[in-house]
């Protein structure tokens, strides 16, 4: 059990009063009137409502010392962390040289009357590139890498040439492949056609059976890029079609090294092509723009701190904090003496290891204070120096820092539209994803509580408990889980030793009812993580990241309420049931606890039962139906009274059905 902390004094005001008015008559019998009328008394309630107050004052000293005693414990609160997410950058005209981008470009939020804009800036230099197209070609999904057949692009335009886009006759999974000399991974490219309006025939324009996808290797292989806007309507009108590509990797297919593209046919149900569209009279790939990672801060430059007065221990600030996590080749102290070249001093987290000779200061992130290390009397009679001293009349300039961050910079999707400064070639831009990311300064409240596990961890990440914990505070990140060897379902050996196999569940910004495109682990969150756990873990570990698979549940119920009940009350009763499945049957919300469902539990009917009756206004539950919907179709099986769930599962509403009717219906 916990140590009881006693309390210094635990006299309140009416004690001190209670007290001082039982001296009176010992200190001055002539003093008769106790009232609180009395001038006297008056006064002794002042001083009692001071001196509660100084006994209040007195009573914070355990809280500090406390807080000391987890400083001497290496434990500091931490600091904030900035918001970072995907800006993409279009082009004012497609680009037929190389453009770039260059790193530090801010971006902002659009300013209002009730709040100022929120800035980011670029992550590093973004190049545009004019594609090269090195080939098209129709390939037959049914023949493999042998059935590719490469299509001229160069006769169109001559009077009746066309080429063929896909296979005839045409069937899912054939597609229209453009191979590129250049890696244009988070580029926006456009094609552009003339299409034979016939090659259209038998879809929908505004949905046309197609994917576009490109290649990323040979474990991920062919992945869908983000269509915003195909102004041929399936290939049914002169156009283009307008990409936001992912990552790409080179391939070789047909054998021919390049970064390929394609538009695949898919298997769409009531729509599917009744012949190949046809290209005619032109065809070109543009850049029309890039997709760069922004985050939420502000750069300075060249801040000049002040000058040294030649004593250890000196302590200067920045002008702007918190500040964010800085590299050490860019973003160091310089101390200029008087005399002599400029020097380069570097940052440590303390002064333990320091030396008289070692040019170091600390930074703490959250005030900005920069401090130099003391000089200490040693039992010998000695004097220390943890770390060097700058020399007096040396100046003090930090070459570069960042500051921002903290929950303001979790910007929606679309938020982040204006340019701070204009950027000649760029007409507009636009984050299609919300920043995630963006966290406060941990409370000191906050970091008591995490100290016994900081203190078992030591910081470090070695058992399934460290990995989720660690991870668990990673921002973008609700809870994870930590799969051990063999329990992982199906293969038992898909998890080995030495390998971290963490599921994670991501915040989104719907956590209410989640649908499927919802659950979506950015690669800026996945890269946080792995980022964090590398710097903890043990040498040679292995550690994999990814999404939970999600049970998609559909409950049908039918309850009845009273013979007199009203319509309108049938109709609450209906929405409270509604929402209280759709709350306890989630990731995050969800659960006994409501701190959302737990990984690898169980479903039980009779609990959902249980959950239905506690309604208010319900008589009984008539009869609860389990059914278990396929992950993106609307296909359904029905469910036993156990819904059995995998470790690395998670329990998801699909859509309920409540039916309410009154119990003599």
């Amino acid at each position: 059990m916990p140590i009881p902390a006693p309390l210094i004094d635990n006299r309140r005001f009416q004690d001190i009063v209670d007290e001082a008015k039982r001296l009176i008559p010992h200190f001055c019998k002539e003093w008769t009137d106790h009232n609180v009328s009395d001038p006297g008394i008056m006064l002794v309630e002042l001083f009692a409502w001071m001196t509660e107050s100084v006994l209040y004052r007195a009573n914070q000293v355990p809280e500090k010392n406390y807080i000391k005693f987890l400083e001497m414990l290496g434990i500091r609160l931490e600091p904030p962390s900035a918001a970072s997410a995907p800006v993409t950058f279009y082009l004012s005209a497609p680009t037929s040289e190389v453009f770039t981008i260059p790193e530090r470009v801010q971006v902002a939020t659009l300013q209002t009357e009730s709040s100022p804009a929120i800035v980011f800036e670029t992550e590093s230099d973004l190049v545009i590139r004019p594609p090269l197209v090195l080939g098209v070609f129709s390939y037959n999904a049914q023949l493999g890498d042998n059935g590719f057949v490469r299509r001229e692009v160069s006769r169109l335009g001559v009077s009746g040439q066309s080429i063929v886009m896909f296979p005839k006759p045409v069937k899912p999974d054939d597609a229209f492949v453009i191979a590129l000399e250049d890696d244009h991974s988070d580029h926006v490219l456009a094609v552009s056609m003339g299409c034979e309006r016939a090659g259209g025939s038998g879809i929908d324009p505004d949905n046309p059976p197609i994917v576009w996808e490109v290649w990323q290797g040979d474990m991920s292989r062919w992945v869908a890029c983000v269509l915003e806007r195909d102004g041929t309507g399936g290939f049914s009108r002169d156009g283009d079609v307008e990409l936001r590509l992912p990552r790409m990797l080179v391939g070789e297919f047909n054998g021919l090294q390049a970064y390929w593209l394609r538009c695949r046919l898919i298997d769409q149900p009531g729509t599917f092509y009744r012949e190949s569209p046809e290209i005619q009279r032109f065809f070109r790939v543009e850049s029309r723009g890039g997709t760069a990672l922004v985050r939420h801060a502000v750069t300075v430059r060249g801040e000049n701190l002040g000058t040294s007065d030649g004593d250890p221990g000196q302590a200067f600030r920045l002008a702007n904090a918190p500040v964010l996590a800085r590299k050490a080749d860019t973003d160091h102290l310089i101390v200029v003496p008087r005399h002599g070249e400029p020097q380069i001093w570097r940052e440590v987290d303390d002064f333990a290891d320091s030396g008289v000779e070692d040019r170091c200061y600390t930074l703490d992130s959250g005030d900005g204070t920069i401090t130099f290390g003391p000089a200490l009397l040693q039992p010998e009679g000695t004097v220390h120096h943890f770390g060097a001293t700058p020399p007096k009349g040396s100046r003090l300039i930090f070459s570069q820092y960042r500051y921002g961050g903290g929950v303001i910079g979790n910007a929606p999707r679309g938020a982040i539209a204006v340019l701070k400064a204009s950027v000649p070639g760029i007409s507009r831009v636009s984050n299609h994803r919300a920043s995630v990311g963006g966290r406060s300064a941990q409370s000191v409240e906050d970091a008591k509580v995490r100290a016994a596990h900081l203190l078992r961890s030591h910081e470090q990440a070695v058992t399934a408990e460290d990995f989720e914990f660690h991870t668990s505070r990673v921002p973008g990140i609700v809870r994870a889980r930590c799969l051990a060897p063999g329990e992982q379902p199906g293969d038992p050996r898909s998890v080995r030793p030495g390998q971290v196999f963490l599921i994670v569940l991501p915040k989104i910004d719907t956590p209410d009812r989640p649908t499927q495109a919802d659950m979506v682990l950015v690669p800026e969150v996945r890269k946080a993580v792995l980022d964090d756990l590398g710097a903890r873990c043990l040498l040679g570990g292995a550690v994999e990241v990814r999404l939970p698979e999600l049970l998609w549940v559909s409950v049908k119920a039918e309850l009845r309420v009273g013979v007199h009940s009203r319509p309108s009350t049938m109709k609450e009763v209906e929405r409270m049931a509604s929402d209280a499945l759709y709350s306890f049957l989630n990731p995050f919300t969800g659960g006994v606890d409501g701190t959302g469902w737990p990984f690898g539990r169980d479903l039980y009917l009779s609990e959902v039962y249980g959950l239905l009756q506690r309604i208010p206004s319900v008589d009984y539950v008539d009869g609860v139906r389990i059914h278990i919907v396929e992950s993106g179709t609307t296909l359904s099986r029905p469910a036993p009274p156990r819904v059995t769930v995998s470790s690395n599962m998670l329990i998801c509403s699909a859509e309920h059905e409540v039916m309410v009717t009154k119990a003599d219906e």
